[in-house]
């Protein structure tokens, strides 16, 4: 596509010659940048894209876009919102394919990853091809890319869009973060209708408050309206409760726990590997058997069910859908090796998510719940004694331990936790495998010992770099060292 053609609907955008030149990609890293292609220089919060101009034209970038001044050998285009001209540029350059699927996006603190698989699951059991985009992959159909963040860049979501109707979708589910609506990622898409799941202390290092945060949500509003448009909102939640009355399209409301909605639950019966209830769907009535345990996938649920509802899925292909539905990678997955306790890993990692997982697993646990946790450095500070208060006062013993401290000091993150820690009784040891084994080796007979924070990651960030890692693998290799054995 020729650069001129590409950036016609960026905004503000000053061409300084070649307009002429043909585009044969987009890339915002220098390090996968390949003859022919636009590099577009973003301005990230460690560093910045323009420092590494020079590398994109060494590796064959023939023109650049960039929100600075730019004097240098290739073609420019210089634009206001490097962010929103980015979105624009990659929409123009792949079709526009946001715009030729049907897509339900779903946001909220928690959950969000979870009720993306379980609403594809619902799309599948009614034989329609979708594409899943979530925390732990973007699957177009085909395709499956090992996820690099919540919601990829706005160059990487239209590319993978694209690649969902070369697949044969018709239909995509999106997870949509905060991060996501306020940097543009998924703009030129046509939500068909939106989910919110729920609401809760998280990302302050980005947004600084929570009403901040709140208003980063509500900005997906902005993107549901019109009659055919369809908003879906957890009633449970006072936050999004509130914003019934700024909605645009057509409302669907739904809960957990009470009945004066849309779509809710009835008669349910909690279970270690799965979960019974009734689906009470616009006053059609269903059992439903989930293949997930734990209390807050009912709320998954039920919200999963909803958003299907809204884009014309019937109550029988909903149960079928979720009845199909396997453990999620890390979302209150349970790992067996032959011991007589309990073992999950979840990806638990708000003060929120922390209370949530314990009283899930208290109500499937006869003996005692023990859980390790830690908090996440050069991330918001405020949330840490929150979480160690939330873990001390829901469990019965809990393990603080290192959980990606980045470029901070573990120890002083754990210092950050122990003033939450509303029980004496805790322990502390910083080497996460360490960790792992030890609160393992004080396992007993029926009790249940949540692994939380990381879930299905693959690594373990210290200072600037990932290191393989896998809280599954540790605790196999633990429980085989401890004498257990699979079978």
């Amino acid at each position: 596509m020729r650069l001129e053609e590409l950036i016609k609907s960026v905004s503000g955008a000053k061409l300084s010659g070649g307009g002429d030149l043909q585009i044969t990609g987009l890339e915002y890293d220098s390090r996968r940048v390949k003859p022919g292609m636009l590099f577009i220089a973003v301005e990230g919060y460690k560093m910045d894209g323009n420092q590494f101009i020079p590398d994109a034209v060494k590796n064959g970038a023939v023109a650049v876009m960039t929100a600075k001044s730019y004097n240098g050998t290739i073609p420019a285009v210089i634009v206001p919102d490097l962010r929103q001209a980015m979105a624009d540029t990659a929409a123009q350059f792949y079709g526009y394919p946001g715009f030729n699927l049907n897509i339900a996006g779903i946001t909220g603190t928690n959950g969000k990853s979870t009720s993306v698989y379980l609403v594809r699951m619902i799309l599948k059991a009614a034989g329609i091809e979708a594409g899943m985009v979530n925390s732990l992959v973007y699957d177009t159909g085909k395709i499956r890319y090992k996820a690099g963040r919540t919601t990829p860049d706005s160059v990487d979501m239209q590319k993978i869009l694209s690649e969902m109707i070369k697949a044969g979708c018709t239909h995509g589910v999106v997870e949509v973060s905060s991060h996501a609506l306020v940097l543009h990622r998924v703009d030129n898409i046509d939500f068909k209708a939106g989910l919110f799941t729920n609401f809760s202390r998280d990302h302050l290092d980005f947004h600084n408050t929570m009403e901040e945060y709140l208003e980063a949500k509500k900005l997906f509003l902005n993107k549901l309206v019109g009659d055919e448009k369809y908003v879906v909102i957890n009633m449970d939640v006072p936050e999004y409760a509130g914003f019934v009355d700024d909605v645009r399209g057509r409302l669907l409301t739904y809960s957990a726990v009470r009945d004066d909605v849309d779509v809710y639950l009835k008669d349910f019966e909690l279970y270690s590997d799965r979960s019974l209830f009734t689906l009470v769907a616009k006053g059609e009535e269903r059992p439903i058997e989930l293949g997930l345990p734990g209390r807050y996938n009912l709320s998954n649920a039920t919200g999963a069910a909803a958003l299907a509802t809204a884009m014309g899925i019937d109550a029988d292909h909903i149960a079928a859908g979720l009845k199909a539905a396997e453990a999620v990678p890390g979302r209150f997955e349970p790992v067996i090796c032959g011991q007589p306790f309990s073992v999950v890993i979840d990806y638990a990692h708000t003060p929120d998510a922390i209370e949530r997982l314990c009283k899930s697993a208290r109500e499937i646990t006869k003996g005692r719940l023990i859980i390790l946790f830690g908090c996440g450095g050069d991330r918001d500070r405020g949330k840490r004694p929150l979480m160690g208060e939330a873990a001390s006062k829901f469990s019965d013993l809990a393990m603080i331990t290192s959980d990606n401290p980045r470029t901070e000091d573990p120890d002083r993150i754990i210092d950050d936790v122990k003033p939450g820690m509303v029980k004496d009784d805790y322990r502390v040891i910083p080497d996460r495998r360490k960790a792992i084994y030890e609160i393992l080796k004080m396992a007993r007979a029926d009790d249940t010992v949540l692994i939380a924070g990381k879930g299905a990651e693959d690594y373990l960030e210290i200072g600037t770099k990932k290191y393989p890692y896998e809280d599954k693998a540790e605790i196999l290799k633990s429980l085989e060292k401890l004498g257990y054995k699979k079978g």
